[in-house]
């Protein structure tokens, strides 16, 4: 599977897809603001919010955040942290 390639890190795999917005630490965990990776600087989209975790075998991935409670406050720590960078449209 390596074929003699280095690893890529995960966020390389990320950013392949996504734009990272910004990170958000809650509750003693690291959450990520995603959002599809667009052309340009124009952000218009969905924006997703992931966290780091380690699976069986020591990898790392990211997993969406699906608990709405917990959404709701990395969502709402992020537009505090960048309510000067971004237009919210809530």
């Amino acid at each position: 599977m390596n074929n003699g390639e280095e690893p890529k890190d995960l966020m390389e795999e990320v950013e392949e897809d996504f734009e990272l917005l910004d990170t958000v630490e809650y509750e003693g965990e690291l959450y990520f603001m995603l959002v599809p990776a667009t052309e340009g600087d124009e952000v218009d989209g969905e924006v997703f919010i992931m966290k780091r975790v380690v699976d069986e075998s020591g990898e790392e991935m990211l997993e969406a955040v699906e608990e709405d409670e917990i959404f709701d406050a990395v969502y709402n720590i992020f537009k505090e942290n960048n309510k000067d960078e971004f237009e919210f449209l809530d």
